[in-house]
C-alpha cells in the first residue's frame, strides 16, 4: 500500500539525469488492457515490454521522460512531448504480465490539465487522437516512485495526477527541459539523444521490407507484431475475423504524398482528426536530372509501384484515397491520362486530390491529348477565372450516372499559361479518350501561388486553403461512401443540432428561472455556456470518434460512443474557436470570451428575454464541414440587446431580422460561427435610422425573404 506521507515535488538531481539515465526504449504503440482510458480516464500508449530484458536496472515503478512519435504516421504540434510512465504489473488490477504504459502529457508551455481537480473531485488528463501502430521512441530521464496497491480507483487516479505534476516540474528544470527541444547549442550528449529520439527512418525501412516479404510469400500481414493483441497469441481464425471486421467497417486509408522529406504536421493531424488513417509518403523522384527535369516516365512508374505496395497490404473490401502535392500530383495525373488504356491504374483508389501539380507534363500520350501543348483562349479564360475569383471545370464522360467513376479533384494556383493549359488539356484529353473511368474537377485560385494550402509555406493563403480544404474533404469522404456509410467523426448536422439544443435550453432555463434566485439563474447560464464551448474546438474536451466492429452496429450517440459493437477514441484539435456577429463585432475568439458572450450577450442568453422573442429556421445547407442556416428572428425591443443593438436603450418597437449563420467544423467540433444580418434594416425598424435618401429598407425586406 502507498505510504501516507507527502510527495516530493521533483525527483532527480537538478544538474540533469544521472546514470543509468537516460535510457532508450522504442516500439510500436499497441493495444493495452483497455482500462486506462475507459475506467480511469487516463489514456496511455503501451509499447511492447520485450526491451525490458536489456535493462535490468529498471525496477517496477513510475518514471518520467520524453517521447517522440513517427511524424510519417502521426503528426503533432510538438515533435517531442513530456511523458510519465509506469513499468510493472499494476497491483491494483493484479496484472500477470509486465507492461510499459506511457501517458503523454501536453507541452510544458501549455497549461497543465492535472494541476488542479474540479469542484466535484474529477481530474482531467491530457488526451490525444488514437495512434495504434505508430512507432514511438522513449527516453527515460528519471525515477519517481515504486508501484503501490490502492484501496480505491480514486486513490489511484489521485496518485497518477500527482505523478504527472512531479514529472512536469522535474522536466521544467533547464538540465531536463533541453531534451524537449532540438537546440544546436545543447551539449553533445543531449543532441545525440534527441537525434535518436526523432529518427524513424530505419523503422520505416524495416516496415517496408516486412511488407515486401509478406506480399511475396503470400503470408497474412495482420499477424505481424504490429497487429498481434497483447493478451493472446494469434489464432487460426484471426484472419477471417479481421476480414469480417474490415468488411463491416473498413478503415479509411489516406496517403499524402509530396516531394519533400517531411510534410506539414498540422495538415496530417487534421486529416487524421477527420477520421482518416493517414500515412505520409515522401517521393522525391529520380535524381538523374537532365536540364532540371528527371525521367518523367520512370518517376511515374516508381510512384505507381509505391502505391501498389500499399494496395497489396489492404484487406478485401478496403479502399484508399490519395492527396498529392507538387511533383507527385503531376505524376499521378500522368498515370490517369495514359492514351493506351481506359482502365484506372489503381483499382482500389476511391478518390484522388491533386494540389498544384508542377513540372513539365510530358505525357507519353498523343499530341492531341498532351497535357500542356494544347491551349484554347476561350477555355483558358473560363478555367482561370479572369474576374479574380475561383472557378471550376469538370471533364465530360460518356458513362451513364449509374456507373461509378473515380473522382479526381485538381487545385491549380495562379493565372499563368501553365495553369490554364492544364485545365484546357484535361478537357481535351478526356474528349479524345471519353471512356476513361474517372472525372476530373479542376478548381483554380487566381490570387494564390503554388503551396498555398500548406501553412508552413511562405505562399500560404488562408482563404484559398480554407476553400480548397472544404472541397477536398467532400471529395475524400464521398469517395469512401459518405454520407451513406458510418463515419468515425460525428456528423456535422448532429453536432450543430446539439449546439442548438444547448442554446435553446439556455433560453428556456432563463425563462423558467425568473422566479428563482439571481445566483441560480447565473449558474444555469454559465453551465449552458460551458456546454456550448465544450462543443467547440479549443475546449480541451476532445472529439469522440466511433469505431464500428462486426459484433454489432453502432447507434449514433453523439460524444458517448454508446451502442453495441462500438469503441470510442478521443481526438483533441489544437485550433482556436471563433464566434462573431459581423455587423456589431460581438462574440469571442477564445473559450473564455466565448463563454462570457454566451452567458451574458447572446440572443438566447439575456434574462429576461425581449418580449415575444421567437426564432425559426427557414433553410439549411449542409456540407462535409460547413452548415449555413437562414433564420427568422422576431421580438419586441423592450430590453437591451447587446449583441444586436449595443449601447441602444429599449425602444418598444417590433423587429424582424433575417439572420444567416455560417458554421464551420473541424473533426466533429464547431470551429467558427459567423452571424450576418442587415443592420440598416434593424436600425430602420427601431426608429434610429431614417430611410429618406438612403438605399435601405425596414421589415419589408424580411417579409420578402419569408414569403
Amino acid at each position: 500500500m502507498r505510504p501516507d506521507r507527502p510527495r516530493d515535488p521533483v525527483t532527480g538531481p537538478d544538474e540533469g539525469p544521472e546514470p543509468p539515465y537516460p535510457i532508450r526504449m522504442s516500439g510500436p504503440v499497441i493495444k493495452g488492457f483497455g482500462r486506462g482510458s475507459k475506467e480511469l480516464g487516463i489514456p496511455t500508449a503501451n509499447i511492447p515490454a520485450d526491451e525490458l530484458s536489456q535493462h535490468p536496472e529498471l525496477s517496477v515503478g513510475v518514471y518520467y521522460g520524453v517521447v517522440a512519435l513517427d511524424p510519417a504516421r502521426f503528426a503533432t504540434g510538438e515533435t517531442i512531448r513530456p511523458a510519465v510512465l509506469s513499468i510493472g504489473y499494476n497491483p491494483f488490477y493484479k496484472n500477470e504480465s509486465k507492461s510499459i504504459e506511457i501517458h503523454i502529457m501536453p507541452p510544458l508551455s501549455a497549461p497543465s490539465p492535472t494541476a488542479t481537480t474540479s469542484t466535484d473531485g474529477q481530474v482531467t488528463f491530457h488526451k490525444m487522437p488514437d495512434f495504434y501502430g505508430t512507432p514511438l521512441n522513449l527516453l527515460i530521464l528519471g525515477y519517481i516512485r515504486p508501484e503501490y496497491d490502492y484501496v480505491s480507483s480514486e486513490a489511484l487516479i489521485e496518485d497518477i495526477r500527482v505523478d504527472c505534476e512531479v514529472a512536469r516540474r522535474s522536466l521544467q528544470r533547464p538540465a531536463y527541459r533541453c531534451y524537449l527541444v532540438e537546440d544546436p547549442t545543447s551539449e553533445g550528449n543531449v543532441r545525440e539523444e534527441i537525434r535518436w529520439l526523432t529518427s524513424f527512418e530505419m523503422d520505416r525501412l524495416r516496415q517496408h521490407l516486412r511488407r515486401r516479404r509478406s506480399s511475396s510469400a503470400g503470408t497474412n500481414p495482420t499477424t505481424s507484431n504490429y497487429g498481434t493483441p497483447l493478451q493472446s497469441p494469434p489464432s487460426a481464425n484471426d484472419k477471417h475475423s479481421r476480414r469480417r471486421e474490415a468488411e463491416a467497417s473498413p478503415p479509411r486509408r489516406l496517403y499524402l504524398t509530396s516531394d519533400t522529406p517531411d510534410f506539414d504536421a498540422g495538415i496530417l493531424s487534421r486529416f487524421r482528426a477527420e477520421g482518416f488513417d493517414v500515412e505520409y509518403l515522401p517521393f522525391r523522384g529520380c535524381q538523374n536530372a537532365v536540364d532540371g527535369c528527371g525521367d518523367v516516365d520512370k518517376e511515374r512508374k516508381e510512384l505507381e509501384n509505391l502505391l501498389h505496395e500499399r494496395e497489396d497490404d489492404l484487406e478485401p473490401g478496403e479502399r484508399y484515397a490519395v492527396v498529392a502535392y507538387n511533383k507527385p500530383a503531376h505524376l499521378l495525373l500522368e498515370s490517369h491520362h495514359q492514351p493506351l488504356t481506359a482502365t484506372n491504374p489503381f483499382p482500389r483508389l476511391c478518390a484522388l486530390v491533386a494540389y498544384y501539380p508542377d513540372g513539365p507534363l510530358t505525357s507519353t500520350s498523343t499530341t492531341n491529348s498532351n497535357f500542356l501543348t494544347s491551349t484554347s483562349p476561350d477555355t483558358s479564360r473560363g478555367a482561370t477565372g479572369s474576374t479574380g475569383s475561383t472557378s471550376s471545370t469538370t471533364t465530360p464522360t460518356t458513362y451513364p450516372p449509374s456507373v461509378p467513376l473515380l473522382c479526381i479533384q485538381i487545385h491549380l494556383a495562379g493565372t499563368s499559361t501553365t495553369t490554364s493549359s492544364i485545365a484546357d488539356t484535361l478537357l481535351n484529353s478526356t474528349k479524345n479518350h471519353p471512356r476513361k473511368r474517372h472525372r476530373c474537377h479542376v478548381f483554380t485560385y487566381p490570387e494564390s501561388s503554388p503551396r498555398f494550402a500548406e501553412p508552413s509555406s511562405s505562399n500560404y493563403d488562408k482563404l484559398s486553403a480554407r476553400l480548397a480544404w472544404s472541397r477536398a474533404l467532400e471529395t475524400l469522404k464521398r469517395g469512401f461512401g459518405w454520407p451513406a456509410t458510418k463515419w468515425r467523426v460525428p456528423d456535422v448536422e448532429n453536432v450543430w443540432e446539439e449546439y442548438w439544443r444547448c442554446l435553446s435550453s439556455s433560453s428556456s432555463s432563463s425563462t423558467s428561472a425568473e422566479g428563482g434566485s439571481e445566483r441560480d439563474e447565473e449558474d444555469e447560464r454559465s453551465h449552458r455556456a460551458a456546454e456550448l464551448v465544450g462543443l467547440m474546438v479549443g475546449s480541451g474536451m476532445g472529439v469522440q470518434m466511433e469505431s464500428v466492429h462486426s459484433s454489432g452496429s453502432s447507434s449514433s450517440h453523439l460524444y458517448t460512443g454508446a451502442g453495441k459493437g462500438t469503441e470510442t477514441e478521443t481526438c483533441t484539435i489544437e485550433e482556436s474557436p471563433v464566434v462573431v456577429c459581423v455587423p456589431t463585432c460581438a462574440g469571442g475568439t477564445t473559450p473564455s470570451t466565448i463563454t462570457k458572450f454566451y452567458t451574458n450577450s447572446h440572443f438566447l442568453s439575456p434574462t429576461p428575454s425581449p418580449s415575444n422573442q421567437s426564432i425559426r429556421l427557414l433553410s439549411r445547407t449542409t456540407g462535409p464541414d460547413r452548415i449555413v442556416d437562414e433564420l427568422l428572428l422576431t421580438f419586441t425591443h423592450d430590453r437591451a440587446i447587446p449583441w444586436l443593438l449595443p449601447n441602444l436603450p429599449p425602444t418598444g418597437k417590433d423587429v424582424k431580422v433575417a439572420l444567416v449563420l455560417v458554421a464551420s467544423f473541424t473533426a466533429g467540433k464547431v470551429a467558427r460561427v459567423h452571424a450576418y444580418w442587415d443592420q440598416a434594416s434593424v436600425l430602420v425598424q427601431v426608429g434610429v435610422l431614417s430611410r429618406d435618401g438612403l438605399p435601405v429598407v425596414g421589415a419589408e425586406g424580411v417579409d420578402m425573404v419569408v414569403s
